[in-house]
């Protein structure tokens, strides 16, 4: 059963943004993207015969002409889900290096197929996957070896693009470390770490990659252009910390401008007097214990130090 807004199943939830569905049962192939990102991200961590409830926000994330949902613009959907049956395949650590790269490969074309149709976040999980299953490949065959490394390079920048969409660009950028680890001078690799680096607005950065990209491609017309927005941006960044920097100074100076007759001059012109008074600088006027030139009497504190 689903329903917008949360709650649990009742007549009084036929008046949310999305009515009762009827319990229906669902078949599906898992990480194929056949359902919503619900479902799928769902169906990966339950157990046979288990009941739960599903808290979907955004609502769209829910969204399944299977469920009734289609189209579904609810703030907030919750699904009642149980997980009748399904059926145990070959996990990647039993398989030999060939069925490795064949697994990979047939996961590295969904994930293209998710991030053409909109669907980042779980494009962003079959990259992920195959990234993991690859991450050693040293006692692969060696045909089998080069075509990994191969899948490992695409799917970490197919990450870094899927990351770049999300805004999250610090993972982005630690994935286009992995690939340019894998081929230091991919092309792919550096604008995207580039474009990673503008997102965090470290722009000395940005620009530096692209330099290191308009070696090698001296006619890319992306980098070039990312370059000179990093640079602007960082004049711009530039000019707003020197306008900073110069109303800090001109503050200082108004309080200098105040000279020994300010409050605050005063006040420590005072407190000079009184240290020394209080270390028994001045015994020549400590019979009675009286004043100092300001007229600053003798503290308890100090008056035990000199007995």
């Amino acid at each position: 059963a689903a329903l917008a807004d949360g709650g649990s199943p009742s007549s009084s939830s036929a008046a949310v943004a999305a009515a009762v569905v009827d319990a229906t049962v669902v078949e599906f192939g898992a990480c194929n993207g056949e359902v919503c990102d619900a479902l799928e991200c769902a169906s990966l961590e339950m157990k046979k015969g288990e009941r739960c409830s599903l808290r979907v926000s955004p609502g769209k994330l829910a969204g399944d002409p299977r469920l009734g949902l289609e189209g579904v613009c609810a703030e907030r959907v919750v699904l009642i889900v149980e997980m009748k049956d399904f059926e145990e395949l070959k996990e990647p650590f039993d398989m030999t290096a060939g069925e490795k790269v064949a697994f990979c490969t047939a996961r590295k074309e969904v994930g293209t197929a998710l991030f053409k149709s909109g669907r980042v976040h779980l494009a962003l999980l079959r990259y992920k996957k195959v990234a993991d299953v690859l991450s050693y490949v040293d006692d692969f065959d060696e045909a089998s070896k080069t075509r990994a490394r191969d899948l490992k390079l695409a799917c970490e920048l197919n990450k870094a693009a899927c990351l770049l969409k999300l805004g999250e660009f610090a993972e982005a950028r630690g994935a286009c470390d992995a690939a340019l680890k894998e081929h230091g001078r991919s092309a792919k690799a550096l604008y995207r770490r580039a474009q990673a680096a503008f997102g965090l607005q470290e722009f000395e950065a940005c620009a530096r990659d692209c330099r290191r990209l308009l070696e090698a491609e001296s006619q890319n017309k992306e980098a070039r252009t990312l370059l000179k927005q990093a640079r602007d941006a960082q004049k711009s960044a530039d000019r707003e910390t020197k306008g900073l920097f110069s109303d800090m100074c001109r503050a200082l100076g108004k309080e200098q401008d105040q000279g020994a007759d300010g409050p605050c001059w005063r006040e420590l012109a005072n407190r000079h007097v009184q240290i020394r008074y209080d270390w028994g600088e001045d015994d020549d006027d400590d019979d009675d214990g009286g004043s100092s030139g300001g007229g600053v009497g003798r503290p308890e504190e100090a008056s035990s130090r000199d007995e």
